[in-house]
């Protein structure tokens, strides 16, 4: 991290930001969830159907909220999200500071963050090493935002579903998706989460110097089984690799020896140092959170189908302002450019716990709605 671009605490500030979402496509699923099954004693005991309603509302509802809170890895994904959230809002600015794009009139365009950008806390160039410039991050955003969108274009044109990945993109925008568009945004989100989060790792300093790449074939050699006739072919490729690297070994002088054991320690101290500020970005953002005292919270109203809604509501601390960071300027082509900004809608809604709840997933739904069935045979 850049230390000069992390400003004081502005007093004047509010110490909080308050943010709500209104889901009634969710609300409707919730409704139509809870009114799937009928009861079998619907023309014996009134009381006893009212009871039964309510024993199995409390039952979806108690699945539903378990899953918005539910542990992954170390956190939550509530608070998973509010940490997106706050980088996004906030910290991004500690990595790519306040970035503009100079269009084509010499207008100045303000970027938005996309909330990825603690992926690459240790990535970034500073006094302790070499890395990204914030330019090169958000270039980098942009190829995988425009990566996304061609490998999607390409779906939908061999499979004739444009106007289904054009509704997708509306709905990117303008906050309205169906379910089936919350599906397809989760999945995207994941795979570019699932991709950054090893980020740090593609840093060339994580690669390893001839002698560690020796050491960790003798490792692989030593644990390796060889019963079957592709884990001997195995083998046999470890051990020419093995073999060729020794060979390698043997033929540098002393000079290139002694050249490639201080690259190996400078490495192991750039690793070490880029591993503690990756660590250290993720754990500061929840440890502010934690601080800040945030709050996740949802409230369901399911009466009437007309009405049904379920409202997020989550507050989050406020530190900074974006023009608190320094400016940065960014050249983007306009396919580029495209590519960023579909990244930066992508992860509002696909990193929210309420679109990767049961409501959503089909598997989920199902799984859900054949316990609540067996539970009732039961009764």
């Amino acid at each position: 991290m850049i230390a000069t671009d992390i400003p004081a605490r502005i007093s004047e500030q509010p110490s909080e930001m308050p943010l709500q979402r209104q889901w009634p496509q969710l609300g409707r699923e919730l409704l139509t969830l809870e009114s799937t099954h009928t009861t079998p004693y619907a023309r014996y005991d009134l009381p006893r159907v009212e009871q039964d309603e309510m024993e199995r509302k409390g039952r979806i509802r108690s699945h539903i909220l378990a899953q918005l809170y539910r542990d992954e890895d170390k956190y939550s994904r509530d608070a998973r999200y509010c940490a997106f959230l706050l980088v996004q809002k906030e910290r991004a600015g500690e990595i790519v500071g306040n970035p503009t794009l100079r269009a084509n009139n010499g207008k100045k365009q303000e970027l938005p963050y996309t909330g990825l950008e603690g992926y690459y806390a240790g990535s970034e160039r500073t006094s302790e090493h070499p890395g990204m410039t914030r330019e090169e991050i958000i270039q980098e955003e942009a190829h995988i935002g425009l990566e996304l969108l061609r490998t999607i274009k390409k779906h939908c044109v061999e499979n004739y579903s444009w106007a289904r990945f054009a509704k997708m993109k509306k709905a990117l925008e303008c906050g309205e998706p169906d379910v089936e568009d919350l599906r397809n945004i989760t999945l995207l989100w994941s795979e570019v989460v699932t991709r950054l989060h090893v980020r740090v790792y593609a840093n060339k300093e994580f690669e390893g110097t001839i002698t560690e790449q020796i050491e960790q074939l003798e490792r692989l050699l030593s644990v390796a089984p060889a019963r079957t006739k592709e884990e001997k072919e195995y083998i046999k490729n470890l051990q020419a690799e093995y073999q060729r690297l020794k060979e390698e070994r043997n033929n540098m002088n002393e000079e290139e020896k002694e050249g490639e054991r201080k690259c190996r320690r400078e490495r192991e101290r750039i690793r070490r140092e880029r591993s503690r500020e990756y660590n250290q970005f993720r754990e500061e953002t929840y440890g502010m959170l934690e601080v800040g005292k945030s709050a996740y919270d949802i409230s369901i109203s399911d009466s009437k189908m007309k009405e049904a809604n379920i409202i997020e509501r989550i507050k989050l601390p406020k530190t900074h302002d974006r023009s608190d960071y320094t400016p940065s300027e960014v050249r983007l082509t306009p396919e580029l450019l495209e590519g960023y900004l579909f990244l930066a809608r992508l992860g509002n809604i696909g990193g929210n716990p309420l679109a990767r709840c049961a409501l959503i997933s089909e598997y989920n739904y199902e799984r859900l709605t054949s316990a609540l069935t067996i539970r009732r045979i039961r009764a």
